[in-house]
């Protein structure tokens, strides 16, 4: 009997031996995105609602990625420099990120370091605009997700028939006499030379706009364009929108708010802390903003790009989330701020996909409905020039507008 259960022992044991371990889960691959801080917190929380819903809804569609999102304002991604915020997050050490979210004003500079690679979208997808600013000698190399242009909040209907920067004015100044026409931020050594290329391309909307970085400054562009500046003089020699004052806060926006300004130009995001410097306040008239001798809209453009470092699969992966981060209903998500409660003010960022427009909510919205025929015909700001020219323009500018 003592040998039978041996045997049985043994075959047993050979059974066991005869089967192959189960392999250990394989770890998810990590990837790093650094997504723009500059938006709109509207949920109030630092943007971890925001960071938090996307990592998980593009880890249900790719379980085998552990995405890695940041919102940091410390991060000045504007960095150029060989050592700088940019050199990191896109090289290859440990501080690299594999996706990351830059203004096209500076991609022709990081397509000349070789810090990105091309990425490839489907024509048609993007306004026009948009794949344009994306393109540097014939190549993608980003994925548009906003667009930025400077427009006129006003209280007003009568900005509808402005046609230049003093028939701005003077529709302002007439709206409410004895109020400042308007409240903006003009000063900064990218803001200012971009408000001016802007008027650049309102006074010549048929030339190309990388023109506008040439110097001398073009006298009919300056003329329109100083007359908007001086107007928001709050007494001679004093210029809250050229001096720094309304510059990194609220203060313009709030100025409007509380109907201490007539008009606010900006972009339209900035209809947020427009709108929480004073809770049930109607809704303003928008329009381009006429900065030039004619009102013809220049677009900004914010894209994902790529690290020239991210190959093979790491180059998938990250397809993967500017595909994903670039879909309408994650446009809709952000904009509408999906990420908070019911009933958190949208953001109100203009969205790069065309069918962003054509789809719930931003179909029937108040203000996306009045948004999207301010793009028609929109330019984009040159993407190439403008992080090397903007000092001189700047110097110019304020020699000029003083």
């Amino acid at each position: 009997m003592t040998w039978r259960i041996s045997l049985g022992a043994l075959v047993l044991a050979l059974a066991a031996c005869s089967e192959s371990p189960e392999p250990a889960p394989k770890a998810p691959r990590p990837m790093r995105a650094v997504l723009f801080p500059y938006i709109p917190d509207t949920v109030g929380d630092g943007f971890a609602s925001l960071k938090t819903r996307l990592e998980a809804d593009f880890e249900r569609e790719h379980s085998d990625i552990d995405l890695d999102i940041v919102f940091d304002a410390n991060l000045d991604v504007y960095d150029l420099a060989d050592d700088g915020v940019l050199s990191q997050l896109l090289g290859a050490g440990p501080a690299a990120a594999q996706v990351v979210e830059v203004d096209t004003l500076i991609l022709g500079s990081l397509a000349e370091k070789g810090w990105i690679q091309p990425v490839a979208t489907e024509p048609g997808t993007f306004h026009p605009a948009a794949e344009e600013a994306v393109r540097i000698s014939g190549t993608g190399y980003g994925m548009p997700t906003y667009l930025c242009t400077y427009v006129v909040y006003s209280r007003t209907t009568n900005i509808r028939s402005a046609t230049n920067g003093a028939s701005l004015v003077d529709i302002l100044r007439a709206s409410a006499p004895g109020k400042k026409p308007l409240a903006a931020n003009f000063s900064g050594s990218w803001t200012l030379p971009s408000s001016y290329l802007d008027a650049w391309g309102d006074t010549h909307p048929a030339s190309p706009i990388p023109q506008a970085l040439t110097l001398p400054l073009d006298s009919p562009a300056l003329a329109s364009f100083g007359v908007v500046v001086d107007s928001c003089e709050s007494e001679p020699g004093v210029n809250p929108c050229l001096d720094g004052a309304y510059a990194d806060n609220t203060a313009a926006e709030e100025a409007f708010a509380q109907e201490q300004a007539n008009g606010f130009i900006g972009y339209t995001e900035r209809l947020v802390p427009i709108l929480k410097a004073r809770p049930g306040m109607a809704l303003p008239e928008v329009i381009s903003a006429p900065l030039g001798e004619g009102s013809a809209p220049n677009v900004f453009v914010d894209a994902l790009v790529v690290n020239s470092s991210c190959t093979g699969q790491c180059a998938e992966d990250a397809r993967a989330f500017t595909t994903f981060l670039g879909s309408p209903d994650v446009r809709s998500l952000i904009a509408f701020s999906g990420d908070g409660p019911q009933g958190t003010l949208p953001r109100y960022l203009l969205q790069a996909h065309r069918a962003f427009y054509q789809r719930e909510p931003a179909r029937s919205d108040v203000m996306y409905r009045k948004f999207e025929p301010l793009l028609n015909g929109a330019r984009p700001f040159p993407s190439q020039g403008f992080p090397e020219k903007r000092k001189a323009l700047q110097g110019a500018l304020m020699e000029a507008l003083r």
